[in-house]
């Protein structure tokens, strides 16, 4: 299993942006585990970019952004959604 962070945004001309990281899969658990936790509570996450120099002097950039995740509904919780409005 392969897994792949994307960013997707658009120009201010309307073209969309999109920007594939791959998640090496000694990392996927730890993902996993973030997302998980960042769905199920209410806080916000947060997004900053860090620069390393070549003599590993660690650096935040000035970017950086807030934002909630939220689940996708599936189409089993759909399905279900629909039987018990009947």
């Amino acid at each position: 299993m392969k897994f792949r962070v994307v960013l997707k945004t658009k120009t201010k001309k309307g073209h969309d942006l999109v920007l594939k990281l791959n998640v090496a899969p000694s990392k996927h658990q730890g993902l996993v585990n973030f997302l998980k936790a960042a769905t199920d509570s209410d806080n916000e996450v947060t997004f900053t970019v860090e620069k390393i120099s070549t003599e590993q002097e660690h650096a935040e950039s000035s970017v950086f952004g807030n934002f909630k995740f939220q689940k996708k509904s599936t189409k089993k919780e759909t399905q279900k959604k629909k039987s018990t409005k009947e």
